[in-house]
């Protein structure tokens, strides 16, 4: 059960209405995970409810110990504005957070990644390394994190020129084939096999995007994963933003 809290640190994941003058808030804090609550006064301009939006991090208090508490005050600290793909993108973490993180999960390394992740969105940063590396740090911190630099079989380093195989929640093994072809075998369909090569698995682990068959195999690497979190649950945002890229 949530306790009470004074002035925690948190950002707003989501707001909707509730009721005439209410508000419902998905909070990501920093000692208590997500948090939900309600907001009353929102529309009536209640002094500490300010701001009150998506991305902006606030110090909220409240009191109540179910799993929708009654915020008292929201005050900002530190609003951020997200446009155009950023946008999207910072929608597309805010689901993700709210879909797969349960209530009082801890969070705190979650905390400081998703600030960053906000920062290097407003700033304009390139989408794809910010996301994937997010949604890695979500995974490790939900236990589905994936070993990089192993055969989680063997034990055997990774290698550059040999072909892996995708154990979700746990890493890569060796195939008994040839190189995969990191474009087509990293998998075009949604539930094909991930078949991944070496150097791409390398290239993962350590952070580096730069190649377009490397980008493509982490999304569906992270993806696949995220699914068993997700547990049948769509997420919303993930099509907004497909269907705002086949349309730009």
């Amino acid at each position: 059960m949530v306790r009470p809290a004074e002035r925690q640190p948190a950002y707003v994941l989501h707001r909707r209405a509730f009721r005439e003058t209410s508000a419902i808030v998905e909070l990501l804090t920093f000692d208590f995970g997500r948090v939900s609550g309600v907001v009353r006064g929102v529309k009536g301009g209640r002094r500490g409810h300010h701001h009150i939006e998506p991305f902006t991090q606030v110090a909220a208090s409240w009191r109540g110990r179910g799993q929708m508490v009654n915020v008292l005050r929201c005050e900002a600290v530190s609003p951020k504005q997200l446009s155009g793909d950023a946008l999207f993108a910072g929608l597309y973490l805010n689901e993700l957070l709210v879909k797969t993180l349960s209530h009082e999960e801890p969070a705190a390394a979650l905390f400081d990644q998703y600030g960053q992740a906000l920062t290097a969105l407003g700033a304009g940063g390139d989408l794809e390394p910010i996301l994937r590396t997010f949604e890695r740090r979500l995974l490790d911190e939900l236990g589905y994190g994936l070993a990089f630099d192993v055969d989680v079989n063997s034990g055997a380093p990774i290698v550059g020129d040999k072909a892996y195989g995708v154990v979700i929640g746990e890493g890569f093994h060796e195939l008994p084939s040839g190189p995969a072809s990191g474009h087509q075998r990293a998998g075009a369909q949604r539930h094909a096999p991930l078949v991944l090569n070496g150097w791409q698995i390398s290239a993962i682990g350590t952070g580096d995007y730069r190649d377009r068959t490397v980008r493509q195999a982490a999304k569906r690497v992270f993806r696949r994963a995220l699914e068993l979190r997700l547990d049948g649950r769509r997420l919303t945002t993930r099509s907004l933003f497909a269907a705002r890229v086949r349309l730009a």
